[in-house]
């Protein structure tokens, strides 16, 4: 018999084995029936986040995939709900909540209380898209296999922002989307994560990292014919080029190298952004950076 569910961890380099039993254990104590799920524990030669779950992605046989971080952990009794959600309703993506951690948190304690498993579904992943703002972490969807089966539909092979890419194309091909904010996934912040850490040369990876996820986005658009898919995934663009200017901000980067990378981006066709009522922040940020734009670069 097939898994319904193929849960894929990605797990290289010097990552740690405690880590990892920690999050298997929290897998295994979901309750879920035995053989209606199978783990991956995917590794690869080139050390990178999305390389290890492409290679998952091709080892998978389930119906649908989820992928979890090696030190995160599930919720207690969270998932078989959504596993119900997904039977019931075959949706292409369905995406839910998370609560973050410390390492204070138990995998004994219960459920986060209050809990409702109420949702809203979308007729495609750009309808949602068109409309919601939404954090481009990979952990909180749980995708149809097959979807994910279309050649472009594929992690970029870093460990940086490869996420935001393979969400927003996510998106554009799914057909039905089933949002909820019950909490599935437990993530653990820390200090020293690759996403925390502030050390001069991983801020210029990371900064670096963003622009080429942010073109390759750009390069992608090209190829969408359908208006609406198209303006759903300019609008996920416009709010990605304003966090691409927030990074540089906050990894402290000189002026005179914002101005550079601003000026790239203007040749680029990214900036100005288009004066849109997509949220009231950016209806705010937008003109700021426009005039900034047009009386700087």
């Amino acid at each position: 018999m097939s898994p319904f569910i193929s849960i894929v961890i990605p797990f290289y380099g010097t990552a740690d084995p405690v880590l990892l039993q920690r999050c298997l254990d929290s897998i295994r104590r979901q309750g879920m029936e035995e053989g209606s799920y199978e783990i991956i524990v995917a590794d690869d030669e080139n050390r990178t986040t999305g390389g290890a779950r492409n290679n998952g992605m091709q080892q998978a046989h389930g119906e649908y995939l989820f992928f979890v971080d090696a030190d995160d952990v599930l919720l207690p009794n969270t998932l078989p709900s959504c596993l119900s959600l997904l039977r019931l309703y075959s949706p292409d993506i369905l995406k839910f909540g998370f609560q973050e951690l410390t390492c204070h948190f138990l995998l004994e304690q219960q459920s986060p209380a209050n809990q409702s498993l109420s949702y809203v579904e979308y007729s495609s992943g750009a309808d949602f898209m068109a409309l919601n703002n939404f954090t481009g972490v990979v952990w909180t969807h749980i995708f149809r296999r097959s979807m994910l089966e279309t050649p472009s539909l594929y992690f970029s092979e870093t460990s940086f922002f490869e996420d935001e890419e393979f969400v927003a194309k996510a998106y554009l091909f799914a057909r039905k989307m089933l949002v909820t904010s019950y909490k599935v996934y437990g993530y653990y912040r820390s200090s020293s994560s690759l996403t925390r850490v502030n050390v001069d040369e991983k801020c210029r990876k990371r900064i670096l990292a963003f622009k080429e996820m942010l073109f390759r986005l750009k390069a992608f658009s090209q190829s969408v014919t359908s208006a609406g898919r198209l303006e759903a995934l300019d609008r996920r663009i416009h709010f990605l080029v304003i966090d691409y200017i927030r990074q540089m901000w906050r990894n402290k980067c000189s002026m005179r190298e914002i101005n550079q990378r601003l000026a790239v981006l203007k040749q680029n066709g990214l900036v100005p952004l288009p004066y849109k009522n997509y949220s009231w922040k950016y209806c705010l940020v937008c003109p700021v950076i426009n005039v900034y734009i047009r009386l700087v670069i």
